[in-house]
């Protein structure tokens, strides 16, 4: 009786441990957030400075030398802050997706976020809106900067063809929402 039994238990935990490997969810990385990856986190905080109007707080990511910044100086830069900004400074981009082009590794991205912005249109509707952010990396720091013509930019890549991006939703995108959210590719403009 002790031999049947013992060959029972040792059947069963055979069969526990052979379907443990059948869930998916289980043996899969979960994938990374925007907010894990460095040069994508500093751009995601750069669109939310620039959509809450804090010019100044954008500035000082910026690289202060060379042609990359947006102001000439800080009190310039603050000088733009919108009237409504104290409306605005404590919110955050909660909804959005991302899409990042590699351009150099390690070295240098191009990020597309498309989010809701905070400001309403004219008919009190609150649109989604895209933002190009280019962020090197220089010495240990990633930096930011808006980018307004991009195909300036794709010329310096040559004649190599950009990657395909990554793509990056925050966690409250899910399902059918996720297309909505999700940037045009920068070839396709």
């Amino acid at each position: 009786m002790k031999r049947i039994l013992v060959f029972i238990s040792i059947i069963v935990v055979v069969c526990m441990l052979a379907s443990c490997g059948n869930d998916k969810a289980t043996t899969e990385p979960k994938s990374k957030t925007c907010e894990q990856i460095e040069p994508c986190k500093t751009a995601l905080q750069y669109a939310t400075y620039l959509e809450q109007g804090a010019e100044d707080k954008a500035y000082k990511m910026e690289n202060q030398t060379g042609e990359n910044k947006s102001y000439d100086s800080l009190e310039i830069a603050k000088s733009y802050i919108p009237e409504d900004y104290q409306q605005y400074k404590n919110q955050k981009i909660k909804k959005y997706g991302v899409l990042q082009y590699t351009l150099i590794k390690n070295q240098s991205y191009l990020y597309k976020v498309k989010y809701r912005a905070f400001r309403e249109n004219e008919d009190d509707i609150k649109e989604l809106t895209t933002l190009t952010v280019h962020v090197y990396k220089k010495g240990d720091k990633y930096y930011p900067i808006e980018v307004f013509n991009y195909p300036d930019l794709k010329k310096t890549q040559g004649n190599r063809e950009l990657d395909l991006p990554q793509i990056y939703y925050s966690s409250t995108v899910v399902g059918k929402e996720k297309e909505k959210f999700k940037p045009k590719p920068i070839e396709g403009e």
